[in-house]
């Protein structure tokens, strides 16, 4: 049993490792575009558009939850030292978050 088993390994992790690969090629921001912000669970909206608009953002709409879609303005600054968990772009995560 082990032995089959054993040579699945390289399999399961070629599946693994473009898994992976594809979920960050598709959730990876790009300059000057719109990105999903996810805060920590339990963050208020006007927290968020606060954090958001403090980080020289420009806040679009909000998703489910704790997240909200922002757009660059001219002079946008890090997200994720005004308290975002996650930054990811606003195409990919869109279809997670509806």
């Amino acid at each position: 049993m082990y032995a089959q088993m054993k040579n699945f390994l390289p399999a399961l992790g070629l599946a693994l490792l473009g898994t992976v690969a594809i979920a960050w090629m598709a959730l990876a921001p790009t300059e000057g575009a719109s990105v999903a912000v996810v805060f920590p669970p339990g963050t208020e909206r006007e927290d968020m558009l606060l954090r958001v608009s403090q980080a020289g953002w420009l806040p679009v709409s909000y998703l489910n939850g704790n997240t909200m879609l922002a757009a660059p303005s001219d002079t946008p600054r890090s997200l994720l030292a005004n308290g975002a968990l996650l930054v990811l772009n606003a195409d990919g995560a869109r279809g997670c978050s509806l």
